[in-house]
């Protein structure tokens, strides 16, 4: 599901403007005071007239807000309960059905229904959870992959959230099955679906989920500080920095990007660190805080308020692993959340609801991609470190679901768990004997890690069937399959090789990310994404150099006829399945922004990192030696998700499309209002 957290952008800039604008507002705050102290002895004056009216006010407000509610009031009085279980796998949950591993499950199937669900094209997390969610495919709604670009000017940015005016807006540009249900008045409630930050204004409640960033505007940068040695390119998942080893130093928690007018810089606080001798520990003090950690552990949940400006401050939540503190110090610090009492931007609707459920769970992790898995790739924390996170990620999760699922009395109910698909990503390489990094002699625990977290996923599903009523719908899904990936495959690199993509040096061996190196008055077609590629095409893109029509839809069938033929001889099999043109995948009023091209890779292959971000990097095929070792951006019709439902499914081949017009069509959508709709998907039942 996700793809490391590589933040192509700076974040955001919070705007301060110093001065001048202090006394502004002073300026302003002094009119209005005049203003209020006149109104404040009106009503002095005239005390009785201004009780009655006001009075009368509230009692029509009271009668016109009850009219208002009920009117066109739902009748739909029962429950639909949804939950997304991200990146369970056909090939894994049945063997553990038949072996009886997975109980509920199985007694899930027998209730109703079991059976593969065709994800996306591509099969990325936030695509297939935004077609789930809309039951529209890409064109329609607008996300395709994890990255896009500005044909414009090349420049590379994140899907799943963006900024306008110093305020985040909505991403989706098509409406999602909770959007609709409130327009009938059913009650909707939302747990961190991915792609919903900023949260919609819905009839319920909504905690927003992936896209959420954190406090410096990334995806999730942690910071890690150590005695040892730092090279400047190690690590693209967080900031490093090399301390001395002293009884006693300073280190930074690092905030926002604060300025104005083109400057800006982080805010910082100081954090004094005191080494504890003997006892293989520190004292951490900021902010009249104190904090005592041992080796090999988590901190709970810490506050840090960082002053952007003299009537503003930026909260966040974080904890501190100490990795080591001798002979080395190494400290962990998380990517720093925003704090769900007080965040800064909106992240649930109504804005209290992630007040709210602090006060029934306890604080949790509001960055939309909790899991810090690039600090494992990384090897700042370890495995069973990172377990840890994971655990306490899905317990809170668990805990928001027993919470709503115990006062939710009609409606819709979904609730997202992403833990499976983190933990396949991160632990597949102990389960297949061809990985490059698979270790024989691991621990049982690792090579068992994978099955242990589909029992979780059991568990859960137990415990919200024992909480079904009677006339409850339930439904369980997972966007996609899952497999292995031992081979790292650099597209651009391949495009250079064959003659599309140029080098400015014409010597050079490798180009830098963001597509930075690439001359455009000579190339023809480049890379981005996940295995995404765009043609260099004139009237398109800002420097585009291929002409429309006959010689573009020439060069597709050339790229797709020699990607096809690639072989990989280290393992005798053929790198890329099938290879889809955008016409074929895409349809409706925003597939002109798609790629040109999507290559559906067999399983074991995947494009780098390096080509997420429009690097050219030396090798074009080679091994993947990092941690994240499963995968699922294959050819999507090698890796279909799963599906269960209490109701018997009459439609043949679901597919992920078919959830959003279920949902509508079970709570009062007529067949003509569904087509108004603009639905990809049929109903199941």
């Amino acid at each position: 599901m996700f793809f490391g957290y590589i933040d192509p952008g700076s974040g955001f800039t919070i705007i301060s403007l110093g001065a001048w604008f202090v006394a502004l507002s002073i300026g302003a705050l002094g009119v209005l005071l005049i203003f209020f102290k006149r109104l404040l002895g009106f009503f002095k004056r005239n005390f009785i007239v201004a009780a009655i009216a006001l009075l009368l006010a509230t009692a029509t407000a009271i009668i016109l807000i009850g009219v208002h509610m009920n009117k066109n009031a739902s009748s739909f009085d029962k429950r639909i309960i949804i939950l997304g279980f991200d990146g369970l796998s056909p090939q894994i949950i049945e063997p553990m059905m038949a072996d009886g591993l997975l109980l509920n499950f199985s007694a899930l199937k027998a209730m109703g229904s079991y059976g593969h669900l065709s994800t996306t094209n591509p099969p990325q997390s936030p695509v297939a959870w935004s077609a789930f969610a809309t039951g529209q495919n890409p064109g329609k709604n607008g996300i395709f992959d994890f990255i896009v670009r500005d044909p414009e000017d090349y420049s590379l940015d994140l899907s799943l959230s963006k900024m306008a005016r110093g305020k985040p807006v909505r991403v989706l540009r098509s409406k999602c099955f909770w959007e609709y249900a409130s327009q009938k008045k059913v009650p909707s409630c939302i747990i961190t679906a991915p792609v919903t930050f900023p949260p919609h204004k819905i009839y319920g409640r909504m905690l927003s989920g992936m896209g959420v960033p954190d406090i410096l505007g990334t995806e999730g940068t942690f910071t890690f500080y150590t005695t040892e040695p730092v090279s400047k390119n190690d690590d693209v998942g967080g900031k490093v920095f090399q301390v001395k080893r002293l009884p006693a130093f300073v280190l930074d928690l690092i905030g926002p990007r604060v300025g104005a007018f083109g400057r800006a810089e982080n805010i910082k606080v100081p954090v004094s660190v005191k080494l504890m001798g003997n006892r293989h520990g520190v004292i951490m003090e900021y902010q009249n805080r104190r904090i005592e950690l041992k080796e090999g552990e988590w901190s709970d949940w810490q506050d840090v308020a960082f002053n952007i400006s003299p009537f503003k401050k930026m909260k966040g939540i974080f904890k501190f692993y100490l990795v080591e503190a001798s002979p080395d110090f190494k400290l962990y610090i998380s990517p720093i959340n925003f704090d769900p009492r007080d965040p800064y931007f909106d992240i649930s609707y109504p804005r209290d609801y992630s007040k709210d459920t602090v006060r029934e769970i306890g604080l949790y992790h509001t960055q939309g991609m909790p899991m810090d898995t690039w600090s494992v790739n990384e090897m700042r924390i370890s495995e069973g470190a990172f377990i840890e996170q994971v655990n306490e990620v899905m317990c809170k999760k668990k805990a928001l679901m027993d919470l709503e699922m115990g006062r939710f009395k009609k409606g819709v109910l979904f609730c997202y768990f992403e833990s499976p698909d983190i933990v396949q990503h991160m632990f597949w390489r102990y389960t297949d004997p061809l990985h490059p990094l698979y270790e024989e002699n691991a621990p049982n625990e690792y090579k068992n890690m994978i099955k242990t977290w589909y029992i979780n996923m059991d568990k859960i599903l137990g415990d919200a069937m024992t909480r079904l009523n009677k006339d409850d719908t339930l439904i369980v899904i997972s966007d996609h399959g899952f497999d292995t990936f031992r081979r790292v495959v650099h597209i651009n690199t391949w495009l250079k090789e064959n003659g599309y993509l140029k080098l400015k040096d014409n010597s050079a061996r490798s180009g830098r990310v963001l597509l930075e190196d690439i001359d455009w008055s000579n190339t023809k077609a480049y890379a981005i994404g996940f295995g995404a590629i765009y043609l260099n095409q004139r009237g398109r893109e800002g420097k585009g150099v291929l002409a429309p029509g006959e010689e573009s839809e020439a060069l597709k069938n050339d790229i797709s006829r020699k990607l096809s033929e690639w072989h990989d001889d280290k393992y005798d099999e053929k790198i890329v399945s099938r290879v889809y043109k955008r016409e074929d995948i895409f349809r409706g009023e925003y597939a002109d922004l798609a790629p040109d091209l999507y290559i559906g890779f067999n399983k074991g292959y995947r494009a780098s990192w390096q080509t997420a971000m429009g690097g050219v990097p030396e090798m074009t095929l080679e091994d993947n030696l990092k941690k994240w070792s499963g995968s699922h951006l294959f050819d999507p019709a090698l890796i279909p998700g799963i599906i269960f439902t209490n109701r018997v499914i009459i439609k043949k081949e679901p597919s992920i499309y078919d959830v959003a017009p279920t949902v509508l069509k079970t709570v009062g959508y007529s067949p003509e209002e569904l087509d108004k709709c603009g639905l990809d998907g049929r109903p199941l039942f």
